[in-house]
């Protein structure tokens, strides 16, 4: 979920011709969990194989990355690994709420109730890990496994200029350190509905990090203060105080004297959390994994033999790409 500082950070638009060329770390599991709430059948259920097997994420990380490949972007996806310990109340209370929501879903009277339980009780398992890095390896892009928040790893590749900037759309990638940060780029050209009925434009964004501290006239460590008050992965948060007056407050005082002087909401010691920030445990990379080569045929086997997806559809997409690109092997 991460940290909410949309009502203080700004971005700019782009189109995906502006990072053409460019290499990207994809937070896999923040797009994988969109592909798991978004891409449903009208019950709510997953789309699964004739094995019973789910195939929502490679639906999604297949046309997703293809459309990135098209474009002349290099993904590079970064996995999770251990949840650091502050977040483990905040798992115990997602798992709770995925619970819930799947108890829900059951005694639903309609398929639209039960789609919205379902798409709340989405959860990414070993077997949607494995089968998304095969895809991936299939589609000759580089795979980091984190040590621990995939975030936060992204957020080091870039900072360390082995990528041009970290895809995510949550906001504690630039707590991280990242050096630019892309929003919305899994949904570039859709349309998104509101709760309201409004129909609007989503378009990718782009933050540059050091552009935005200025703006704020702030520091990375006194950005890091503002996600605490108003709450992260790892601590409540501080009641009544948001974003806009959390910025307030840390123009006003040090960064030692507010962690003194709140209760943050969390059970460990915020100074901690604030550490963990600053310094997580991620790899100390010098270069990243090479690019492979696309392949065809195992693609074809791995989509439509093993999983049921339509062979036309794939070895049309594949084509697409061979055809406005010149050559697969530009990729590899």
């Amino acid at each position: 979920m991460g940290t909410k500082l949309k009502a203080i950070m700004s971005g700019k638009d782009i189109s995906l011709s502006d990072l053409a060329g460019k290499t990207i770390a994809v937070d896999a599991f923040n797009w994988i969990f969109q592909f798991l709430t978004t891409i449903r059948l009208a019950d709510g259920s997953y789309l699964t194989d004739k094995q019973g097997r789910v195939t929502t994420h490679l639906n999604g990380l297949f046309y997703r990355s293809m459309n990135l490949l098209y474009n002349r972007i290099k993904p590079v996806f970064v996995f999770d690994g251990e949840a650091p310990k502050f977040k483990k109340k905040t798992l115990e209370e997602r798992q709770t709420m995925k619970k819930e929501a799947l108890s829900k879903s059951e005694a639903a009277s309609t398929n639209e109730e039960k789609a919205m339980y379902l798409k709340r009780a989405a959860y990414i398992d070993n077997y949607i890990v494995d089968s998304s890095k095969q895809l991936l390896s299939l589609l000759g892009i580089p795979v980091v496994q984190a040590p621990a928040e995939g975030e936060a790893q992204a957020a080091k590749l870039s900072a360390d200029s082995l990528v041009y900037a970290a895809a995510s759309q949550d906001y504690d990638t630039f707590l991280f350190g990242a050096k630019r940060v892309v929003r919305n780029l899994n949904i570039t050209n859709r349309r998104k509905i509101s709760r309201k009925g409004i129909t609007t434009g989503v378009n990718p964004e782009i933050f540059e990090s050091e552009n935005s501290l200025k703006k704020l006239g702030i520091t990375r460590e006194k950005l890091i203060v503002i996600a605490l008050f108003s709450g992260t992965d790892y601590n409540t948060g501080v009641n009544g105080i948001g974003p806009k007056k959390a910025l307030s407050l840390v123009k006003k005082e040090s960064v030692d004297k507010l962690l003194a002087a709140y209760d943050f909401g969390s059970s460990y010691n915020v100074r901690e959390i604030y550490e963990y920030f600053l310094n997580p445990n991620v790899l100390e990379l010098k270069q990243l994994p090479p690019q492979g080569r696309i392949d065809k045929a195992g693609l074809v086997s791995f989509m439509c033999d093993e999983h049921g997806f339509e062979t036309d559809r794939i070895s049309s997409a594949v084509e697409k790409l061979d055809t406005s690109q010149g050559s697969l092997n530009d990729y590899g």
